[in-house]
């Protein structure tokens, strides 16, 4: 069990280096929006206004734009460990709930089908008694 808890939490810091800085400062939690949290990205929560001269500096020259940093590609060995880890997280049907939801699902689609097979005679019906 602690080998999986070290395999996540390695996948964890993996994805944290491939997120950009910006992108991980820019995250809030729904309470933390609720609550009116602010950040330091502006007046209540909001961005600041991008690309508009600083007030009483008529066309200042815009900021240069810090260079793209490329993202690196995931290998496939990584890829693959991410996604056992999570099917490891994955909370599968017992096999009394799979056939109950089997069961709900066939009962709904019966349902449905004499639904509008009904309506498709109706309908037939009125059309061949106006037409003739």
């Amino acid at each position: 069990m602690s080998q999986a808890r070290n395999d996540a939490e390695d996948l964890d810091e993996d994805f944290a280096e491939d997120e950009p800085q910006d992108a991980v400062e820019r995250k809030a939690t729904k309470a933390d929006r609720k609550s009116g949290k602010k950040d330091d990205s502006g007046k209540d929560g909001k961005r600041p206004s991008r690309g508009k001269p600083a007030a009483g500096k008529k066309g200042a020259p815009a900021a240069k734009k810090p260079a793209v940093k490329k993202k690196k590609r995931t290998s496939p060995a990584l890829f693959y460990r991410q996604i056992v880890a999570e099917m490891r997280k994955v909370v599968w049907p017992t096999r009394g709930e799979l056939s109950t939801y089997t069961g709900v699902v066939i009962v709904f689609v019966v349902c449905i089908i004499a639904i509008v097979a009904t309506m498709d005679y109706g309908i037939s019906k009125a059309v061949s008694a106006v037409f003739g």
